[in-house]
């Protein structure tokens, strides 16, 4: 019974932490989908995230930036971020799937976009 109750526990565990934000296979592409209801899964790619309309840095707008590596499909690596708040040229604060910090926007800068629903 006891052997049968961890056993229960460590699935669920397991299970848990495989769909949790915190997880490392909850990527930042998939969060930002959910923030903004994008059905699309084209945008679990962070990259895709720069085909959205251009715009400049304010709340509410998002950031793609490259990144070293590669994606879970082997292209080039990226990340996408909410912009929060915007404290100067290069600095805000963003929100992703890791949560809220200050970040330059500018580093590695790909595009800021208005996100749409699709």
């Amino acid at each position: 019974m006891l052997k049968s109750l961890l056993l229960a526990t460590a699935v669920g565990a397991t299970i848990l932490a495989a769909v949790s934000p915190a997880s490392a296979a909850y990527n930042c592409g998939r969060y930002m989908r959910g923030l903004f209801g994008i059905s699309n899964s084209a945008y679990n790619l962070a990259l895709n995230w720069a085909r959205f309309p251009r715009t400049t840095a304010h709340a509410g707008a998002v950031v793609v930036s490259r990144r070293a590596g590669h994606n879970s499909g082997g292209g080039p690596g990226g990340h996408v971020a909410k912009i929060v708040s915007v404290m100067g040229s290069c600095k805000a604060v963003v929100q992703d799937n890791r949560g809220q910090y200050t970040r330059n926007i500018c580093k590695n800068l790909v595009a800021i976009v208005t996100p749409t629903r699709g």
